[in-house]
């Protein structure tokens, strides 16, 4: 079963737009000529060719594996000076609590069910220990505690201004850093969301991720598909295609070329998401791209029918055609 949510409920269009706002000023401190050029962050191929330009940013695509990704790009020293100091991210830490009821609701608890689900799919019965990296607000961990989700569990997360908040979840170890610079963590799953098409550099971060699992441990992870039908359609126009936040669009194939080079297996994908129909008929409502140009959505408006919209995204779910995608992997 699938309930439609408003993309507004966990996106106010007031605050986005002056978020938007915001972030045209923060670009001051990107100078295109101190950015590093790299190879694909999936398959490591020198060969990739231009797809488009937006704000100070090129996205390239690999020529190998289809991975689309922001070349050059900021070095990390520029991406934390950025993440700690700019007013976008301080604003959108704002919209983060604002919407929390929301999200939790709509995004964190239908998370934990995944999770839950995957853990079964993988006949992990008791987890003695579960850790997120990228805890954030330390709201999925809050949950997965309050559900018994493991005996003990960890939140790492580099901000401190956030991880302050882990720390005042009772239960809860914290661990303000990054996965990188933590030696042994010896955890039975771990768990990250939205975090990979953030990462100057995705490989140490996965490898850090295999060497903190047990044998036989599981890795879950979510991020953008490129391949999703609402980013397929949209590409530039789309609010997650945006640098230097989003820095990697991964695919079903190329993620899984980057997790088998570190040594998982048994990787699984699935689609989970549910706002693909939703953000394409936004952005058609407010005429960010033309009913013209895409006759079918103009029929769908046509239509107004949210059972025909809800049954769409179903399809686009179960058919791993969503731009939101979970994986998951065994060491």
């Amino acid at each position: 079963h699938m309930s439609i949510i408003k993309e507004s409920t966990i996106r106010p269009n007031h605050m986005i737009k002056k978020m938007n706002q915001l972030r045209k000023d923060d670009m001051a401190i990107f100078k295109s000529n101190s950015f590093i050029t790299v190879n694909c962050p999936s398959c490591n191929s020198k060969k990739y060719k231009f797809q488009f330009k937006k704000s100070k940013f090129n996205f390239v695509e690999c020529k190998k594996c289809l991975t689309v990704f922001v070349n050059p790009r900021p070095s990390t020293e520029l991406l934390e000076k950025y993440y700690s100091s700019s007013k976008c991210m301080n604003y959108w830490a704002q919209i983060y609590q604002k919407t929390e009821k929301s999200r939790i609701k709509n995004i964190f608890e239908p998370r934990l069910k995944l999770v839950q689900k995957v853990l079964d799919e993988n006949n992990f019965k008791k987890i003695n220990h579960l850790v997120e990296v990228g805890a954030g607000y330390g709201w999925f961990c809050r949950l997965a505690h309050k559900n018994n989700l493991a005996n003990s569990i960890t939140a790492i997360e580099p901000s401190e201004i956030t991880s302050k908040k882990c720390k005042e979840i009772p239960n809860i170890n914290v661990i303000e850093s990054t996965i990188e610079k933590i030696p042994k963590l010896n955890a039975d799953v771990i768990v990250n969301f939205e975090l990979i098409e953030h990462l100057f550099e995705p490989k140490p971060f996965v490898k850090s991720c295999y060497d903190g699992l047990k044998s036989n441990g599981l890795l879950i992870l979510t991020t953008p598909n490129f391949f999703g039908l609402d980013m397929q359609i949209l590409k530039k126009q789309h609010d997650s295609i945006v640098a230097p936040n989003h820095l990697n669009f991964f695919n079903p194939n190329s993620i899984s070329l980057l997790l088998k080079s570190i040594g998982f297996k048994k990787i699984n994908i699935i689609t989970p998401g549910i706002l693909d129909i939703e953000i394409i008929m936004n952005k058609i409502n407010s005429n960010v791209i033309s009913e013209n140009n895409f006759p079918f959505f103009s029929y769908l408006k046509k239509q107004n029918n949210s059972n025909l919209l809800a049954d769409i995204q179903k399809l686009i779910q179960k058919y791993n055609l969503s731009s939101s995608m979970l994986i998951s992997a065994k060491k």
